[in-house]
């Protein structure tokens, strides 16, 4: 009961942002540490790289590991044994490029990169719709909701971020993040 009425306080936008200074780096190495088990069954390479002072971002710790878990959890799942995850966590500054694209303005960005199934391109339009499952995700997983990238792209809407990704099937995806290095809005 209690995650319905998270999603439905998600979906009509009444969720509370309480930003806070936090170590982006600990945060992401504690999303590790949580899928462990799974990265050391599949035999993961888990490459984690940081540029920049990253250790005193103002985000809403919940809602981040929420994104953290979210795609890391997704990168483990949909990434063959022996696979490579790739995380990287910066503070960039405007007129750089990530992501193939030039930031507006000075970012915390990250991205999470498998080498895993893909996305195929005649679905990509929809992975951020609610209860959305690409053909290839189901018929190699049977757990999932579709509710995952749903929720965090309303987290990151709301709390002024950005996210994108690209995706080939058969050789992996990248999500791109973005958030002014401002911290995320306060939203009450």
């Amino acid at each position: 009961m209690k995650g319905r009425w998270q999603l439905s306080k998600l979906d009509m936008g009444t969720f509370v942002i309480e930003p806070k200074s936090i170590n982006i780096s600990e945060l992401m190495d504690s999303s590790i540490k949580d899928n462990q088990s799974k990265i050391i069954n599949k035999k993961l390479l888990i490459d984690k790289k940081e540029e920049g002072d990253i250790s005193n971002f103002q985000a809403d710790e919940k809602l981040l590991r929420i994104i953290f878990q979210n795609l890391l959890s997704n990168a483990v799942k949909y990434t063959d044994s022996e696979g490579l995850i790739k995380i990287y966590l910066a503070s960039l500054k405007a007129g750089q490029n990530f992501g193939e694209r030039n930031l507006k303005e000075d970012c915390l960005v990250f991205s999470i990169e498998d080498s895993g199934m893909g996305i195929p391109a005649s679905q990509q339009d929809k992975i951020f719709t609610k209860l959305f499952r690409a053909d290839n995700a189901k018929e190699s997983e049977n757990e999932g909701t579709g509710l995952g990238l749903y929720v965090i792209k309303l987290i990151i809407d709301k709390a002024g971020g950005d996210i994108w990704f690209k995706s080939e099937q058969g050789k992996g995806t990248i999500f791109y993040i973005t958030f002014p290095i401002s911290g995320m809005k306060i939203k009450e």
